[in-house]
């Protein structure tokens, strides 16, 4: 009984904190935002002692989350000569790599699914985009670039900006699709009436967003797992629907409100990988360290900016600026060799579930993971707990389904 209770905490506890990864805003009270992690780790640390989860035998799941913890770590090498100024942050921001490095090296209970997982975030993923465009006003003007406005207004002030709220959303697509075609069992009636209803209401979310990586991601996946499947079905038909999709991805891609010439060469991502495309030139092997990276970054971000840009983060936001590339930022840190590291992480699940049914799963999930990777900090910012959670998910729960049919 205390055993059922125990994995039942470690269920909802992973369950909980997975859905508040869509939540990024002040509205939500911590006690709902840290809650879960909280129950979750508390509950994994006691069914280790109970259950001697140190006796966990090596396997090749090992490989990403060994990696996870020494990239943690990495930044300790560094410290001696490190700066001050960020260091203590940088690390805190963090510390999910280490928690889910050490959860993933001795596994999980039996209990866990990946159906009551996707599940969950199908439910989080309708909800969230109902409630947005309820509070945006039902209207019949619903493909129109101020529609678009008024959707990220909303979503920004209650839920989240949109690189993590769309990175959820496209991780919710290939959860339904993978238990749809790939999973060990087949899906059951329910979800072969619902998953279609909910993934039009999550499409339609990416496509009137204003975040461009979200969105190319939201029509390749779709694209890409939809030409999987009638390439299955009819190789021929597959092959024409390759050339028709990237038509239509095209066509749709150039009505999106930021792709115009204007909007790219504006754009202040650039002027950041100028700068840090300079400090790497300088230290390209071992980099600048963790806090001093960011501390040389700060001294010459401005060097390649407009009056708008320096006034937007030296009046309006007073706080740090990162480089908003995880791959540049990585470099800019611990040079090549950190570089990769990260690229190690990103690809060893591919490995690890090599000739299993949840490759597809990891596959995508590296997908959406790198692409995100080239527009904003992921592994190293507020991201890296819903990637730490998916790939969890997807390397160390084995079957989709749990033996009691609750909770799926």
């Amino acid at each position: 009984m205390h055993k059922t209770i125990l994995h039942s905490c470690s269920v909802i506890g992973l369950v909980w904190t997975l859905c508040v990864c869509v939540f990024y805003t002040d509205l939500v009270p911590s006690v709902l935002l840290y809650g879960g992690l909280s129950l979750f780790l508390v509950s994994w640390c006691i069914e280790f002692v109970m259950e001697r989860q140190w006796q966990t035998k090596p396997a090749r799941e090992w490989i990403f989350f060994s990696l996870l913890i020494v990239f943690f770590l990495w930044a300790l090498l560094y410290w001696p000569w490190d700066g001050q100024v960020y260091f203590s942050h940088h690390l805190t921001q963090r510390l999910p790599l280490l928690a889910f490095g050490l959860v993933g090296l001795f596994g999980l209970n039996e209990s866990h699914s990946r159906a009551t997982m996707i599940n969950a975030m199908v439910l989080t993923s309708v909800c969230s985009v109902l409630f947005i465009i309820s509070k945006a006003g039902w209207q019949a003007d619903f493909m129109s670039m101020e529609r678009t406005r008024q959707i990220a207004q909303v979503r920004i002030e209650y839920i989240n900006a949109h690189m993590g709220f769309n990175f959820f959303l496209n991780s919710t697509l290939i959860g339904m699709w993978y238990l749809l075609f790939h999973a060990e069992r087949k899906p059951r009636l329910w979800q072969k009436i619902v998953y279609p209803i909910a993934a039009v209401i999550i499409f339609y979310a990416l496509l009137m967003s204003d975040g461009r990586s979200g969105f190319f991601m939201g029509l390749a996946i779709v694209g890409m797992m939809s030409n999987i499947e009638i390439y299955r079905w009819r190789k021929w038909v597959g092959a024409c629907y390759t050339v028709v999709a990237l038509t239509c991805l095209l066509a749709i891609s150039a009505m999106h409100p930021r792709i115009n010439s204007e909007k790219l060469t504006t754009d202040m991502r650039y002027n950041y990988w100028k700068v840090a495309g300079e400090l790497i030139r300088e230290k390209p092997v071992f980099g600048y360290g963790m806090s001093r990276a960011q501390e040389e970054f700060d001294q010459v971000n401005m060097k390649y900016a407009s009056e708008e840009i320096k006034y937007f983060w030296t009046v309006q936001h007073t706080h740090y600026v990162d480089c908003h590339n995880q791959y540049i930022q990585t470099t800019l840190e611990y040079g090549i060799i950190g570089l990769l590291l990260l690229l190690a992480i990103y690809l060893s699940p591919l490995y690890i579930c090599w000739g299993r049914h949840e490759w597809w799963l990891a596959f995508f999930f590296t997908l959406i993971s790198m692409g995100q990777s080239i527009f904003d900090m992921f592994l190293t910012g507020r991201l890296n707990m819903i990637y730490c959670i998916l790939l969890l998910m997807t390397i160390r729960i084995k079957n989709d389904y749990r033996t009691s049919s609750a909770l799926v």
